[in-house]
């Protein structure tokens, strides 16, 4: 097994390891090391059933159950985001061939669970690219200005800001379900590793509806701000999926978007999230 960097990005490919295979002690220890220092692991034609990717969840951290009961597949742990419909006309997951903005998932709940991966089974020809930004790095890099400005700053994160910024109806979400079981909450704009003690931003465009004690329009100038910042060029992985693609990411760590693509076009992916070590990985904290 090679861990090494995909181009220039700070994403990471694991090579010549077939997780349908018996993955070793050594090795499932180091993927988990690479996957809390780099945040986004790659795992190109990989063969899996739901039963194997399962265990791949379990050997990362804990498999947990996604809202939208309707998206599971034969293992309730596994979810399908898809366009396409079964012989009832009815949808197969959700999300559609919609593109999705900047964002990080789960970031409206209390306890968010922040590990998750997507693995490519049916791929457009055209579109349905994903970008992932280092959430770490933009910390780093902060102008002072800007590190001044975060450091200590409390957000509230809204889901029913989030849906209400995306009014597309017709990719199977229960949103009056979704927004009565999410109430707004807070959570701090930069988070500490266990351990390590890095910093990474924690921002989500168009669920971030405000930050203590900033007036709206100084804090949506400062949420832009960062945004601009940490989805530059230099910061971010673009990944052009093919079949048998794992991707593996941290929500605590990085943002991520997706391109749309066609209608005519046909997307399935497998999805899971992960309750992750909270003494190896951060766990963003409620606040009052």
């Amino acid at each position: 097994m090679r861990i090494e960097s995909v181009g220039d990005s700070f994403a990471h490919e694991v090579h010549d390891l077939p997780l349908w295979g018996s993955v070793s002690d050594s090795d499932a220890a180091d993927i988990r090391d690479a996957y809390r220092q780099y945040g986004v692991l790659v795992f190109r034609r990989q063969s899996l059933s739901e039963k194997e990717l399962l265990a791949f969840g379990k050997m990362i951290g804990k498999p947990a159950l996604y809202a939208e009961t309707d998206w599971q597949s034969a293992f309730p742990e596994v979810i399908i985001l898809s366009n396409m419909r079964d012989q009832s006309g009815d949808m197969l997951g959700g999300l559609a061939n919609k593109a999705l903005s900047w964002h990080t998932d789960q970031s409206y709940y209390a306890k968010p669970v922040t590990g998750c991966f997507l693995y490519g089974v049916e791929l457009p020809e055209e579109g349905g690219g994903t970008s992932w930004s280092n959430l770490f790095h933009a910390y780093e890099t902060l102008p002072a200005d800007l590190t001044k400005a975060v450091d200590g700053a409390v957000g509230t994160f809204s889901f029913a800001s989030r849906v209400g910024s995306n009014p597309v109806k017709d990719d199977n979400h229960d949103r009056a379900k979704r927004i009565a079981e999410t109430p707004d909450i807070k959570h701090p704009l930069v988070n500490i590793e266990p351990g390590s003690g890095r910093k990474a931003l924690y921002i989500d465009p168009n669920t971030v509806t405000g930050i203590d004690g900033l007036p709206q329009d100084e804090a949506d100038d400062l949420l832009n701000r960062l945004l601009e910042h940490a989805t530059q060029p230099n910061n971010v992985y673009d990944h052009n999926w093919g079949p048998g693609d794992l991707v593996l990411w941290d929500n605590a760590t990085v943002l991520h978007k997706r391109e749309g693509f066609p209608n005519e076009c046909n997307r399935l992916v497998k999805r899971m999230i992960i309750n992750l070590d909270p003494t190896r990985h951060i766990i963003p904290p409620v606040l009052k």
